[in-house]
């Protein structure tokens, strides 16, 4: 079997993996391998220009790094506090958040983050009455509920919504936070629902090979090579559907399968010819683009257990996030300097994104230095753009692409979607979406190849 994988990010290099053994796979990537996945020198480091680390709760990345032989490089972050910026200050997220969500009381009531009318609303989930399904729900209206806005707003938007970089009033319940979907349909509180359930506290276990995640991407293409993968450096622009398959264009190669590990809007353009319905549904998935300002500091003394701060969409500035770097990861410390990372970019508010790289380095830096108390005079400075890199989960997303692979088995039953438009983002969902969206094509080709 001969099998086409298009696109070079984690989940088309782990569709081929998935595929070392049972097929002939061809992966076609104009660009790097990788994708989001990117560390390079800084300051005389090599430090991720992306993501810097997996979680681990989802086993798909610890399970590659165990077959690839780099399990033993893998280290977890020191430093493990997360703050949050709020009303001038640099606050300790209170213990006991699931998702940002309050599962206890006490701690939310120290914070300081809450307004005295906000927190007698969040006690009132205790109390309330079981409202609407959840079904439909964005998050923010799924936790505003029961805790009402300010938990929504100054808890649960800052880490949800930097993670997929969106407003938690736009992203669907039930495509982003499945796990508070289900506690809210378990009980009328969802404080109580998750308490019950068992839901791990704190921050999550996450882990990162010593070297960078570079060093996953560059060990998974050497075995591959090794393997026998072929690597071509073009992009496949459109396909057309023959008798014995799948054939790419402009190359005119005939696969028997195919795994389009490319986000949706450019999945809809390869399909456009032989899909036009596919196309209309995938083109129409938005997404959002961030940048990560990587910056090397001299005389602050971070505080050490802390791993970086969140910042809530209300304080107005354009800083989404900071990573202490250097914290969670002392190998990127110089002898006389820290790193950190600055995050900027939200879905439908990404005019940061329109500044030159020293005006929007320069605008972030200053709010760093309001948000630790001290002048931040950086050493070294690198601004790394992501563009269109976040899809948007809103409500019926997941309704969408189950049409969309409905249409396609239909039409093209030996092509497979795989990526993080379509089966959750993180490199582990990644992963697992590429080698499942593999193993689907091919089961589908053997079928009708019977």
């Amino acid at each position: 079997m001969k099998v086409a994988v298009v696109g070079g990010g984690i989940s088309g290099l782990a569709a081929a993996w998935e595929l070392r053994e049972a097929a002939d796979a061809t992966l076609f990537e104009p660009g790097p391998l990788g994708g989001c996945i990117r560390t390079t020198p800084f300051n005389g480091k090599p430090i991720d220009e992306g993501a810097d680390s997996f979680i681990t709760r989802v086993p798909e990345a610890v399970n590659l790094c165990r077959q690839l032989g780099i399990e033993s490089e893998l280290v977890a972050p020191s430093a493990g506090r997360t703050l949050l910026w709020w009303n001038g200050r640099l606050r300790r997220i209170p213990d006991g958040l699931v998702l940002g969500v309050p599962s206890q009381l006490p701690s939310l009531v120290t914070s300081g983050i809450l307004s005295p009318r906000g927190l007698a609303r969040a006690a009132l989930d205790l109390v309330l009455p079981s409202r609407r399904s959840p079904d439909g729900l964005t998050v923010r209206e799924l936790v505003a509920e029961r805790f009402g806005y300010e938990v929504a707003d100054r808890l649960v938007d800052p880490l949800v919504g930097s993670i997929h970089a969106g407003w938690t009033g736009q992203l669907g319940a039930a495509e982003v936070v499945p796990q508070l979907v289900a506690a809210a349909e378990q009980s009328r509180s969802l404080m109580r629902a998750l308490r019950r359930n068992g839901t791990a506290f704190g921050e999550p276990l996450f882990l990162a090979p010593q070297m960078g995640m570079g060093r996953l991407v560059s060990k998974l293409v050497d075995r591959l090579n090794k393997s026998g993968t072929t690597f071509v450096p073009h992009a496949v622009h459109s396909i057309q559907a023959s008798d014995s398959g799948i054939v790419v264009e402009p190359m005119g190669e005939c696969f028997d399968a195919m795994v389009l590990a490319t986000p949706a809007r450019a999945a809809g353009e390869v399909l456009g010819k032989a899909c036009p319905d596919v196309k209309s549904q995938l083109t129409q998935v938005p997404t959002a683009s961030v940048a990560l300002v990587t910056v090397a500091i001299r005389g602050i003394d971070l505080p050490r257990e802390v791993n970086g701060f969140l910042v809530p969409r209300e304080t107005g500035g354009l800083l989404t996030a900071c990573s202490f770097g250097s914290n969670k990861w002392p190998h990127w410390a110089g002898a006389d300097h820290s790193v950190v990372r600055l995050s900027t970019g939200r879905y439908g508010d990404e005019a940061a994104l329109e500044l030159d790289d020293e005006e929007l380095s320069g605008r972030l830096i200053e709010e760093l230095s309001e948000a630790v108390g001290s002048t931040v005079i950086p050493v070294d400075v690198r601004v790394s753009r992501w563009s269109n890199t976040f899809p948007q989960y809103l409500p019926g997303h997941a309704t969408t692409i189950a049409r969309v692979e409905k249409s396609l088995e239909r039409q093209l039953p030996v092509m497979a979607l795989g990526g993080s438009s379509y089966g959750g983002i993180g490199i582990p969902a990644c992963i697992a979406s590429g080698k499942s969206a593999a193993r689907l094509a091919l089961h589908r080709a053997k079928s009708l190849a019977k």
